[in-house]
């Protein structure tokens, strides 16, 4: 008949309701999806608990530009890479809400690169995190970005895994072909996984309004965002310049 194949529709049919494809391009055999690359986007959201928003944007701003990352993201020698340089065009950090029950908001991290090292961003929320809890100061990143003076990198966990989404990825001469009835059904599936996660969501919100009115503790528990930095919580914090390092790589 000559009509195109509706790839998304053939496919969402088998996908998991997680995994949903919206678009496809005609793109030539040589195409990479990894090397043509042009940008990416990145995001994290957690819950505003007891952070600093405006020393972690701070502290973001001096991510920006191009650095040596070697220290800010897990070593990957075994698999070729040599070069610890990347390029990082901004950071943002937005406040989805603003409500009487701050500690509860969210905040939506938005990291846009050129391209990134194995675990970067992880790395860099986990850092980030600390600066926001008063652990360390903004210009830690300063340091650990001054390869000459730091050549070695500290010993420390990264932030979970769980809110971190490669959100886009921006190509030259790519005419992304969309489907109206692929989109509508992409919708309703994804309406339905919200639906599911709100109404917990609420579940929980509710139970935990009812303890708080219990507990007679004049200090708030601000643990919210406690759970995204595994690892053992020490009772005595070390600053991150102060620990053992790793062993140190020339390129």
């Amino acid at each position: 008949s000559g009509k195109e194949i509706d790839y998304p529709a053939i496919l969402n049919r088998v996908l998991p309701p997680e995994i949903k494809v919206i678009a496809w391009a005609p793109v030539e055999t040589s195409f990479s999806a990894r090397f043509d690359c042009k940008k990416r986007t990145y995001k994290y959201w957690f819950p505003l608990g007891n952070l600093n928003i405006k020393l972690m944007q701070d502290a973001g701003q001096r991510l920006v530009g191009e650095h040596d990352f070697r220290n800010i993201c897990k070593m990957d020698v075994g698999n070729g890479v040599l070069n610890y340089k990347r390029r990082i065009l901004s950071v943002d950090f937005k406040r989805l809400s603003i409500s009487e029950d701050a500690p509860y908001d969210l905040v939506e991290l938005t990291v846009v690169g050129q391209a990134f090292l194995w675990h970067q961003i992880r790395c860099i929320v986990h850092i980030l995190f600390l600066i926001g809890q008063g652990k360390e100061e903004s210009d830690v990143i300063d340091k650990l970005l001054d390869i000459e003076n730091f050549p070695r990198k500290p010993q420390y966990d990264m932030a979970s895994e769980v809110p971190l989404v490669l959100f886009d990825c921006t190509y030259e001469d790519v005419e992304w072909i969309y489907d109206e009835d692929s989109l509508k059904f992409v919708i309703k599936q994804m309406q339905n996984l919200w639906t599911h996660h709100a109404v917990k969501t609420v579940i929980i919100k509710r139970m935990l309004d009812e303890l708080e009115t219990l507990c007679t503790i004049e200090t708030p528990i601000l643990n919210q965002a406690d759970c995204l930095l595994p690892g053992v919580k020490p009772r005595v914090y070390k600053r991150l310049l102060d620990r053992q390092c790793c062993g140190k790589y020339y390129f």
